[in-house]
């Protein structure tokens, strides 16, 4: 059996000031595969951002521009312990407010699927019209990770107690609306595709509490609440060993969100030889 550590972490517009301490904090977590969203400007001057992101941790990078505010997705993973058989950067073919990459990856085992994406920020049917061209990867068998900022809480989680606390205008970004325009509580539709489609919830498999990862930054939206997301195929779901949030003053310091992190245990077995990509 093989140990693969898997992250996902928003940077925040590219990770500003905050980018070498990002860099340091990521770099000590022993992980096998980090997928970034917000890398904005880390494709200027050659992406050196992402070079320098890339080789602090020790890493081979994967980038995948975004199709609104640069908010671009970078897929990292440690070569030559993991190999990248191929990469697409856009499976959803400009579709996604942002994006939706894929990279087919080798670990000591079988192929795994790694989807890295940040669904829309701004509408909950947005972020269900993205899902559907997820739900294909929870097939059964399929050996797929879905990684990212999806923007919209859990199936599990609490509901949010007072909406009246949320600016009104900020409303439709995040609550179900009614058929007669009235609002209810958070729109979860998209997450509801994806549970039925038979994704599994590293909280609800493990039976351990939801960990907030968001909304503790920005005072108009002070929201304790699971924004970012590490969900496993049927193929991969019984190899889940250990879910985390870092949740600490540091990691609250250098983004509005945080570092989510999921451990599997692989079967081990017979691979081609690789290349560096």
């Amino acid at each position: 059996m093989t140990t693969l550590r898997l992250g996902t972490y928003n940077l925040l517009n590219g990770g500003g000031d905050r980018f070498y301490a990002q860099a340091e904090f990521l770099g000590r977590q022993n992980l096998d595969v980090l997928c970034l969203q917000e890398a904005k400007r880390w494709d200027e001057d050659g992406h050196a951002r992402m070079r320098a992101f890339a080789d602090h941790l020790g890493m081979q990078a994967l980038f995948a521009p975004s199709n609104s505010h640069r908010c671009h997705l970078v897929t990292l993973f440690r070569w030559p312990r993991v190999c990248c058989t191929s990469f697409r950067p856009d499976v959803a073919e400009g579709q996604f407010h942002h994006a939706v990459s894929r990279a087919d990856l080798t670990v000591s085992g079988p192929e795994i699927q790694v989807l890295n994406t940040h669904l829309s920020p701004f509408s909950g049917s947005s972020r269900a019209r993205e899902a559907d061209w997820l739900t294909e990867y929870a097939a059964p068998g399929r050996r797929a990770v879905l990684a990212g900022e999806l923007n919209v809480q859990g199936l599990a989680d609490d509901e949010r107690p007072d909406w009246d606390a949320l600016p009104r205008h900020l409303h439709s970004r995040h609550r179900l609306q009614h058929s007669d325009g009235s609002y209810g509580g958070s729109d979860r539709l998209a997450m509801a595709k994806l549970v039925h489609a038979k994704f599994t919830d590293p909280v609800t498999a493990l039976g351990i509490p939801v960990a907030h990862t968001a909304g503790y930054w920005n005072p108009t939206e002070l929201w304790d609440h699971r924004s970012d997301h590490i969900r496993l195929a049927p193929g991969l779901a019984c190899s889940l060993t250990r879910y985390e949030v870092l949740d600490t003053d540091r990691t609250r310091s250098l983004s509005d969100h945080l570092p989510v992190i999921v451990t599997l245990t692989l079967p081990q077995e017979r691979r081609a030889a690789c290349t560096r990509t």
